[in-house]
């Protein structure tokens, strides 16, 4: 299973992350991590996902690219996160 991290850039509005969370869901891919925040930019907001799956991720980075109050859409490479429960 591989791990995946984006950060993306969207405006704000009434259920934009909820359409993003929806899309990451119905394309079969798990959130292991979940960082919302205003950003300085005017109504943006920065998304950042880390997400596991055994599917490809290019399809779901050009998905995203299309949801209509996405601005920008950044792919990391992979990176380990601590749990607070000391798991990991």
């Amino acid at each position: 299973m591989s791990t995946n991290t984006f950060k993306i850039i969207v405006r704000q509005s009434t259920g934009s992350l909820e359409r993003i969370l929806r899309l990451i869901r119905h394309r079969g891919f798990k959130v292991n991590y979940c960082l919302a925040r205003d950003e300085s930019l005017e109504n943006g907001m920065s998304v950042t996902l880390q997400l596991s799956s055994e599917r490809s991720i290019d399809n779901l980075y050009h998905q995203l690219h299309k949801l209509v109050d996405v601005v920008e859409v950044h792919q990391s490479a992979p990176s380990r996160l601590r749990s607070c429960l000391g798991n990991e």
